[in-house]
């Protein structure tokens, strides 16, 4: 699907469930996903599950970036933390090496 449909469909799920739901659904989603990690922790769950429940969490979370307009400045937190993450990992790869 391109970006402009998906946008759309975000939007009109936003306008007709309204901020709210959608906030609530964000947190619904996660929970979901969170169990069917746990589940597959067990040696219970699949693979599968958890595509569906990643694919939930995804598009609530751009819904979620829509209702407070902020999809730019998570993409600048994300790389900030992606380049902080990477430089811990490059001296905790280096303090395991001595």
């Amino acid at each position: 699907m391109d970006k402009e449909h998906e946008l759309k469909i975000y939007n009109d799920a936003i306008e007709f469930f309204g901020n709210t739901s959608q906030k609530i659904m964000v947190i619904e989603e996660m929970s979901e996903l969170t169990k069917e990690l746990c589940k597959e922790l067990r040696d219970r769950g699949n693979v599968e599950n958890i595509a569906d429940e990643l694919a939930d969490v995804e598009i609530t979370l751009a819904q979620l970036k829509m209702i407070y307009n902020i999809h730019d400045l998570v993409e600048e937190h994300k790389d900030y933390k992606l380049h902080r993450f990477e430089k811990n990992m490059a001296e905790l790869k280096a303090n395991k090496k001595k």
